[in-house]
């Protein structure tokens, strides 16, 4: 059977055809590296929430200690459900801000080193006091954090990122979904209840004449407000947060919809604009902080 050699023309044609496929594929796997670090900035903004279900559960024991006239050199809290409510948060924000960590180092076909000591936690369907875990949710938990593990091995480099995408799309969604519903609906509720406590609280004041000079009612309207501005900062952190984590969660969806097709120069396009929409929100929490 006779050979044929290509010709150096021929094969030189071949090799920029090849390079320039090789090229567009690693442009978008950047593009997925781009947004999985845009998306851990976002959610990494859970540490500057600065309130806590166990805040709010002190807040509550110290305002009642104060109507009371009570003095005592600790307060003894019944904080234990809200302190638990608290790590279901922190077991929610490792898992997510792990995983797209993984994804970032996994597009750069980099081996991932995510610490076992994050899966410590695990979730069962319980009620934590304003928390409520299901099945749905534990299960979710539980998919992600082995997914996660079996990352740390060359398994999933050798193979495409669109299987990693793939396994994890739905529980990272029912992860995101509870996180921004916790954070925006529970947490943020914490803050209603704390500011009719300040209304009341005031309110009491005025209505039984226990400030009597102009000066006292004056500082007691400056105090009054300033408190609600940092409440209402507060809610707006939690806001921004909750909507960079369902931009994150549209972006995600967007990636494993077209995951068949990641080299794609028009899937490149559209995760530029939910990373920029990330970017804005990172931008306008993190001036709430300045």
């Amino acid at each position: 059977m006779k050979a044929y050699r290509l010709s150096p023309k021929c094969s030189q044609v071949i090799f920029l055809i090849g390079l320039s496929s090789a090229l567009v594929a690693c442009v978008n796997l950047k593009t997925v590296s781009d947004f999985s670090a845009t998306s851990l900035k976002g959610i990494q903004n859970f540490e500057q929430l600065d309130y806590t279900f166990q805040d709010h559960c002190v807040d509550r024991c110290e305002h009642e200690a104060v109507q009371r006239f009570e003095f005592s050199r600790s307060l003894d809290c019944d904080c234990g459900l809200y302190l638990k409510a608290d790590s279901v948060m922190l077991a929610m924000y490792q898992t997510i801000g792990g995983y797209f960590e993984a994804l970032g180092k996994l597009s750069q076909n980099e081996l991932t080193e995510y610490s076992t000591d994050a899966m410590v936690t695990s979730l069962t369907a319980e009620q934590l006091g304003p928390l409520t875990i299901d099945s749905n949710l534990a299960t979710a938990y539980s998919t992600i954090s082995n997914l996660m593990l079996r990352a740390t091995t060359d398994f999933y480099r050798r193979r495409k990122i669109a299987a990693y995408i793939e396994e994890a799309n739905e529980p990272i969604q029912v992860l995101l979904d509870a996180f921004q519903k916790t954070t925006r609906t529970n947490l943020k509720g914490e803050l209603r209840f704390k500011k009719e406590r300040l209304y009341a609280y005031y309110m009491d004041m005025k209505m039984n004449n226990t400030l009597q000079s102009d000066y006292e009612k004056g500082k007691a309207a400056t105090d009054y407000y300033q408190a609600m501005e940092e409440i209402q900062k507060k809610e707006l952190r939690m806001d921004l947060f909750a909507d960079a984590l369902l931009e994150i969660a549209e972006g995600h969806q967007e990636l494993y919809d077209r995951r068949d097709k990641l080299v794609a120069k028009d899937l490149a396009l559209a995760m530029l604009g939910y990373s920029g929409q990330v970017k804005i929100l990172v931008s306008e929490f993190n001036k709430l902080n300045q």
